[in-house]
């Protein structure tokens, strides 16, 4: 493992050899991320929406924070060890004499794998310690493995461990870098009648395209005539109605598997949490809307809806720690300036709007395994029932 100081410098300044600036990792904004907040300012803390960049070329910052071997399963079942170079943002290796190389996004995950195969040339892949990376809006997904003999197979575990605890911190890193500082909030806005059937609202990572996350100001409300909704905003003042999703009774709504992963979807519609807590939370309450709209409740009076409200003001504050957000830091996607198409307002019957959520299947590249046989569990999603678990 490296030094820490490039991964320090890569957060705190936007380029390597930026002077790093110890007051913005300590910004007084952070003291207040795990609070619930009922009182917003009547100033936009973002002007205008913020969308940046998804794609996965974008340039890999600073010097890399840990470089190491490992065996890559790519495509024809060949097994070849290359140097994964894992940056503050993303990765590269070389192999047969091409670079290749990923920056990460919010919709990326990292998990454990197995294969249970011999290849053409007699490897027997049941002696490597695999993981994979997966992009799934990309439609890039990567599999690497620690060789493992007879007695040394506790050392290659912890060495697949460590590899896929980094790589999931790079993601997690990448995710919290794109949000603004804010607190879960319950209470509705006075000036904004939209907002007066909120339940809970606050940022989070919208799925625009494979090139394209937008961070948007997501509002859950109360189920009425037989379904509930998501709002998106563009930000905290609730005054340009972006998106509107209907929740019904039979609505979707799956996180997806990975480690330390955030990522969740309603419908078509593919989110990212700032954190694993927050993505338990927003999943739970939308769970308890669909149970209200399994079981026909009528619209919540004004009295239910303050006790709900209260109900997960209580769930933030006893979970308080695990409500902490990552302190204020320099994005680490590139901006995108926004199309008239992330501008447009919802149309009259969003029933009938596709989203862009759909994992895309992998490429059949020399990066890609296309011959290898299917591993062991599924990281496509797992439907959440009554209530959400965290990941």
């Amino acid at each position: 493992m490296l030094s820490s100081a490039p991964l320090c410098r890569c957060i705190c300044g936007s380029r390597r050899d930026d002077p790093l600036d110890p007051n913005r990792a300590l910004a007084p904004e952070l003291e207040s991320i795990g609070d619930v907040d009922d009182s917003p300012s009547a100033q936009a803390k973002v002007p205008g929406l913020l969308s940046y960049c998804a794609s996965s070329d974008q340039p890999l910052r600073g010097v890399p924070i840990r470089e190491g071997g490992l065996w890559l399963l790519s495509a024809e079942e060949e097994v070849a060890m290359v140097t994964l170079s894992l940056y503050v943002n993303g990765f590269c290796f070389t192999h047969k004499g091409r670079e290749h190389s990923f920056s990460l996004s919010p919709f990326a995950l990292v998990r454990n794998c197995k294969f249970q195969a011999t290849t053409s040339d007699g490897v027997d892949l049941s002696t490597f310690k695999c993981f994979k990376v997966s992009l799934f809006t990309q439609g890039a997904c990567l599999y690497f493995g620690v060789r493992s003999s007879t007695g040394e197979e506790r050392e290659a575990e912890e060495e697949r461990s460590r590899w896929v605890v980094d790589i999931s911190r790079a993601m997690r890193l990448v995710t919290q870098s794109l949000f603004p500082p804010f607190s879960i909030a319950c209470e509705p806005l006075a000036s904004v009648g939209n907002t007066h059937r909120r339940l809970m609202a606050g940022y989070i990572v919208h799925h625009e395209d494979a090139a394209t996350a937008s961070v948007l100001y997501c509002e859950l409300h109360a189920q009425s005539k037989e379904q509930a909704r998501l709002m998106l905003y563009e930000n905290e003042l609730c005054e340009a109605l972006l998106l509107s999703v209907p929740i019904s009774e039979r609505s979707t709504c799956c996180e997806k598997v990975g480690i330390s992963c955030s990522c969740f979807s309603v419908e078509d519609h593919l989110f990212s949490s700032r954190t694993l807590a927050e993505r338990k939370l927003w999943l739970r309450a939308i769970s308890n809307v669909k149970v209200k709209l399994q079981n026909r409740a009528p619209s919540p009076t004004c009295e239910e809806l303050r006790q709900y409200r209260g109900a997960i003001k209580e769930y933030i504050r006893t979970s308080r720690g695990a409500f902490q957000g990552q302190a204020p830091m320099d994005a680490l996607l590139q901006r995108r300036t926004p199309t008239m198409s992330m501008l447009r307002p919802p149309p009259e019957a969003p029933e009938a709007m596709e989203g862009t959520g759909a994992e895309a299947p992998p490429p059949q590249d020399a990066s890609s395994p296309k011959a290898l046989p299917v591993e062991s569990g599924n990281d496509a999603a797992a439907e959440v029932g009554g209530a959400s678990g965290g990941a």
